[in-house]
């Protein structure tokens, strides 16, 4: 809540408003709800919401620790982090010009990631937004102290604002105005310094080979180089640098050319992620180790850079600031708990002492790994080489370094009043579902029939929400189990999910889980006229991102998905049960029943059929749809190919039907795909009548031996073809989403991305009802729905229909039309660049 109250007392004051003053101000107000919290921030903040966040090549990251990201999970904002966050898989250290090297890697210690990366624009976002929400913070901005008075039971901030002075009196005042703190000068609290000599050029670099989610530390004479990498994808090509030279020389290389500055660069670094290929804008700071020689005094803490300037070797700054802050917060509460005031010095005496080791270690972990590694003195290299060696030779000793560099060697907190669990932490995610067989209750806010890939999303959506905490939602499944495939065995079921449908899942916050288990990025998409000669390209980097999908197959999907409705205490799942009988609502304002072929009826305000094409409620609700057979078969498998997929897709269209090569990877083998082949109806029998090595013939002719010969294939299904769609998606406390509102052709792999967004336009209606005070069953809020989703469904589905029969047609005028149009939009970039963001859901 942003704010210019002339309130003069709160319970604590934040002095400066950067990562670490609001990453406090929002573990506080989760923490103690009950406290008035104060943020006071030199330059003015915006309001995050109306903020667009875009990446930029020439913008600041910062590394988070595993510790740190647990901490953001704990604060219930990691789901909304990781939409733009890289995951670092490994940390390579290395002494240049030297052999010795050590390895740091997430899968061999059982981890989803080492730690991770974020442009600090989207980390302060996020950070802004959350404080933004909280009713009991006030910030003060743009607003500076000038001077911190000491009274009896208290401190007084006297602080102005454009051309107004004022006073707010605080139990604690906690400094977090950076390395530079002007509030520590002007309380007299000195400082030690340790000058290195060096500058740190920061800036981002581009190279010619994917950086495979690795982070390089290289040591070098001069100082340490590091590598971070970014990007949603270890194909990407991209890392953030940090640079240190000895400052002359950095002055250097600052002012050179971004030719003589790359190759320099490629002398230092070498060649693990090829050449260097392009530099963004650079920043140079001094480095120095800076310590505050008072930490706290009587209502008054100091935290972050404001407290230990570090040296940016082992990215530890932020990440033990965020450690001090949850000591301080667990410390807090606990004084709370004892009735003690929170500026109270044995309060923050107890605190110090709590934490002092993880500073000492992180500070002396920081300094002397530079000074270690930035020296040429002889006993010196033979010191660095036996550590390298250690760390490969000796568990113990790799496992403490490993520890400090994840930011788990010291204490771990509690801060939070209750553990918040939000997915993404392998550890925390299982297979396994509640089950509730038998029901204690039969009345609830919503039921949603379905708990397959649409239906457990629009659950998770909706029941994580702050405002549904209190909603009873039941989700019904005719189905058992899910089955769960591994090695080379693939689920044949597969989809190709959009960005915005990513999106989703991340913020459900299940991505994690899944991209852990399998996913298979693709980077381009092929498409050619069977009958013709025209192709069109695209490719992710001509529309800015680091691919254009992701194809996962929908078990993986859907078991992460019941994994995470099952640690939400808000959902029931009832399985097996199917709906025999539904009792609609008699009237605006009452509820629609269900019966279970279990004898159980239960009752809700808003029912969501989510039960697929064949949906049974649609039927007894009599909904009326427009539907017609395409007289087509879609054969599914997965084949072995004997040429790699280049994690690209390919579509061939045929005038009997599309052939899909969808790449799919198991441990980085790119010779697997999933293929759609959507054949006529007599095609497609003879087409499964054939034995395995019959059938590989056919599809590698009928592939034109793009992939080279198609050696083997799983066992194949086949499924009739139909287009269906609802004429109304609403009725009185009904609605319909995915594939039992619209069901769609395959050739364009958009039935389940709509569905996703259909979760989207429902889960942001029911939220926004709920925050609202309005009823569910108001019919209002299904209206809303219909009228986003009806009209862009239709859309899409005609689209389809034109490609389909456009792409059936034997006329030679038809295919004159399509070989000209496609060579065309192939030479159009803007009107491919429309057509890829369209498709992805980004625009």
């Amino acid at each position: 809540m942003n704010s210019q109250s002339l309130s003069d007392y709160f319970d604590i004051a934040i002095i400066g408003g950067g990562m670490v003053g609001t990453s406090l101000a929002s573990m506080l107000a989760a923490s103690q709800p009950q406290l008035r919290i104060a943020l006071i921030e030199a330059q003015p903040f915006a309001q995050a919401d109306e903020v667009h966040y875009q990446s930029s090549f020439d913008a600041r990251s910062t590394a988070l620790s595993y510790g740190t990201a647990k901490i953001m999970q704990e604060l219930g904002l990691w789901g909304e982090l990781q939409q733009h966050i890289t995951p670092i898989a490994q940390v390579h250290v290395s002494d240049r010009g030297h052999f010795l090297g050590g390895l740091i890697d997430a899968t061999t210690n059982n981890l989803d990631a080492v730690g991770y990366v974020v442009e600090n624009a989207w980390l302060g976002k996020v950070l802004l937004a959350n404080v933004q929400a909280r009713e009991s913070i006030e910030c003060f901005t743009p607003a500076k102290v000038l001077e911190l008075i000491p009274q009896e039971n208290s401190t007084r901030l006297r602080v102005q604002s454009g051309t107004r002075d004022f006073f707010i009196d605080t139990a604690l005042a906690v400094v977090a105005d950076g390395g530079d703190s002007a509030v520590r000068r002007n309380l007299g609290i000195a400082t030690q310094i340790r000058e290195y000599g060096q500058t740190a050029i920061i800036t981002n670099v581009e190279f010619s080979e994917p950086h495979q989610g690795i982070a390089f530390e290289r040591f070098t004479d001069q100082g340490p180089i590091a590598l971070l990498p970014l990007g949603e994808s270890v194909h990407a090509q991209k890392s953030a640098l940090v640079w240190t030279l000895p400052a002359g020389e950095a002055d250097e290389i600052l002012l050179a050319s971004d030719a003589d500055f790359l190759a320099h660069l490629q002398t230092r670094f070498g060649f693990r992620v090829g050449k260097f290929t392009r530099v963004a804008k650079r920043f140079a700071y001094p480095l120095q180790l800076v310590l505050a020689e008072e930490q706290i005094r009587s209502h008054v803490v100091l935290l972050g850079n404001a407290a230990h300037f570090l040296h940016p070797v082992a990215g530890q700054g932020f990440n033990l600031a965020l450690r001090d802050c949850a000591c301080l917060v667990t410390t807090l509460r606990n004084s709370h708990a004892q009735q003690k005031s929170p500026g109270d010095l044995a309060v923050l005496q107890t605190y110090l002492e709590t934490q002092a080791l993880d500073q000492q270690l992180t500070i002396e972990f920081s300094d002397k790994l530079v000074r270690l590694f930035s020296n040429n003195y002889l006993p010196l290299i033979a010191l660095r080489h036996l550590g390298l060696l250690s760390l490969e030779s000796l568990p113990l000793l790799k496992d403490q370094f490993m520890a400090q560099t994840m930011g788990t060697a010291g204490r771990q907190y509690r801060w939070q009043r209750d553990s918040v669990m939000v997915s993404g932490e392998k550890n925390n995610l299982s297979v396994s579902t509640k089950k509730t067989p038998v029901l204690n209750e039969t009345v609830f806010d919503v039921i949603i029939v379905g708990a397959g890939l649409v239906g457990a999303s629009l659950a998770c959506a909706i029941a994580q929400t702050e405002a549904a905490q209190h909603l009873r939602i039941a989700v019904i499944e005719a189905g058992g189990d899910i089955p769960h495939f591994s090695g080379e065995h693939f689920d044949p079921r597969v989809v190709a999910l959009t960005h915005a449908s990513e999106k989703l899942l991340r913020r459900i916050g299940c991505w994690d889980a899944i991209a852990f288990e399998r996913v298979c990025a693709y980077r381009e998409m092929k498409v050619w006229d069977g009958e013709g000669t025209a192709a069109i390209e695209f490719d992710c980097a001509e529309v800015q991102q680091t691919h254009l999908g992701h194809i996962v197959e929908n078990s993986v999907i859907v078991n992460q998905l019941r994994a995470r409705m099952a640690q939400l205490s808000n959902i029931t799942l009832i399985q097996p049960a199917a709906v025999t009988e539904l009792i609609p609502a008699a009237n605006k304002n009452s509820s629609v029943s269900v019966q279970l072929n279990t004898g159980i009826t239960i009752t809700s305000s808003l029912m969501i059929a989510a039960d697929g094409a064949q949906s049974r409620v649609r039927e007894l609700a009599d909904f009326k749809i427009r539907e017609w057979d395409y007289g087509q078969q879609a054969i599914i498998t997965t084949v072995r190919t004997e040429k790699s997929h280049e994690y690209t897709a390919r579509q061939r269209f045929m005038h009997t039907g599309p052939l899909a090569f969808l790449p799919l990877q198991n441990n980085g083998d790119a010779h697997q795909c999933s293929i759609v082949w959507s054949a006529e109806d007599d095609l497609a029998q003879t087409l499964m009548s054939l034995d395995d090595e019959a059938f590989c013939a056919r599809l590698t002719q009928a592939f034109e031996g793009r992939l080279g010969a198609v050696s083997a294939c799983d066992k194949r299904y086949v499924i009739p073809l139909r287009q269906r769609h609802a004429t109304s998606y609403i009725q009185p406390g009904i609605a319909l989403v995915g594939d039992a509102a619209h069901n769609i052709h395959p050739l364009a792999g958009q039935g389940v991305n709509l569905g996703m967004l259909d979760v989207i336009a429902l889960a942001g209606e029911i939220e926004r009802a709920l925050i609202r005070g309005i009823p569910l069953n108001d019919e209002s809020i299904l209206r809303r729905y219909q009228r986003e989703r009806l009209a862009g469904n239709l859309g899409m589905m005609s689209a389809m229909e034109v490609f389909k029969q456009l792409f059936g047609s034997h006329s030679l005028s038809a295919n004159w039309l399509r070989n000209t149009g496609m060579r065309q939009l192939n030479s159009i970039t803007a009107m491919k660049k429309f057509i890829v963001n369209t498709a992805l859901g980004v625009n």
